[in-house]
């Protein structure tokens, strides 16, 4: 087999069930799989969606299911990877809880047995949001937001989880260039001004910020078009504001568990916090989708 082609599939199995024929053994290998894991992420959204857009698409007057839709989902995502990265944020709460305590200690404490409290919370917290997305979409008939949330949640989360490592060649460790993480986040910004700004654009005005509904409307015609300029100048200029403000929410959760690794443990955040900057960033990134398809200001 290729090279390219035994990066690519260790990449697509790279921490999720999906078993291809190649496994990321040596390092070298591992890294290029690690470079490409927003690859994993995509798969998995678009697998965890499947279901959900189905049931959302059928049965969106029944509350209940739309419910149920949602647990579905939340599930999904973390069976498809395995339930590592919940496990990795679980240890991560547990060694960075409490003050006072030495950096030994604090790695001693995800060896040991028991969960800590902050888990469930993610999960309840991962589950309303995802709710509240679903009665502002799917209830309205409106699919293209929701589909959009569904897939790009876990591809963000592993965009984030790059930077939990450090940089360089990858001869005797996992490590991921900056240039591959500068590559992804300007990927992701690209893709989602033109997602978002085609939703945004030719969607209707119920996707927009209430502090932004002046100044698109000045911008709209009747017909949900964009007067004054070209298409393309429009979507870009309405959809870069919203995926810009994507990328701030994952910046926040990887600058929180650098922050307090460095703090509290004395180095920058191992690999083992990768599983915690990917959940708190898809519950991020969650949040503002909740903003987009919804007048709530927070």
């Amino acid at each position: 087999m290729p090279r390219i082609l035994q990066i690519l599939s260790a990449a697509i199995s790279f921490g999720t069930r999906f078993r291809g024929p190649v496994k990321p053994a040596e390092p070298a290998l591992y890294s290029g799989a690690l470079a490409l894991q927003p690859l994993a992420g995509l798969w998995i959204g678009a697998v965890a969606a499947f279901p959900t857009l189905f049931i959302s698409a059928n049965f969106r007057g029944l509350q209940g299911l739309i419910l149920f839709a949602s647990g579905v989902y939340i599930f999904l995502l973390e069976w498809l990877a395995r339930f590592d990265n919940l496990h990795a944020f679980d240890a991560a709460c547990r060694m960075l809880a409490g003050a006072r305590v030495s950096p030994e200690d604090r790695l001693a404490r995800a060896a040991l047995p028991g969960s800590s409290p902050c888990t469930p919370v993610l999960i309840g917290l991962k589950l309303m949001l995802l709710y509240l997305i679903f009665m502002r979409t799917a209830l309205f008939g409106d699919n293209m937001m929701l589909a959009l949330a569904l897939v790009f949640v876990p591809f963000f989360g592993r965009i984030a989880m790059l930077f939990s490592y450090p940089g360089g060649p990858g001869r005797e460790r996992p490590e991921v260039g900056a240039a591959v993480k500068i590559i992804w986040v300007l990927l992701s910004l690209l893709l989602l001004t033109l997602a978002l700004g085609m939703i945004r654009t030719y969607g209707g005005d119920f996707f927009s910020f209430r502090t932004m509904k002046l100044t698109m409307s000045g911008f709209r015609s009747r017909g949900g078009g964009v007067s004054g300029v070209s298409p393309i100048v429009a979507i870009v200029s309405i959809g870069i504001q919203d995926a810009v403000t994507f990328l701030a929410a994952g910046f926040l959760s990887v600058l929180y568990w650098n922050t307090e690794a460095s703090k509290k443990l004395r180095f920058s955040p191992a690999p083992q916090f990768a599983g915690a900057v990917c959940e708190t960033t898809e519950l991020a990134v969650l949040i503002v989708f909740l903003i987009l398809a919804d007048d709530v200001i927070f």
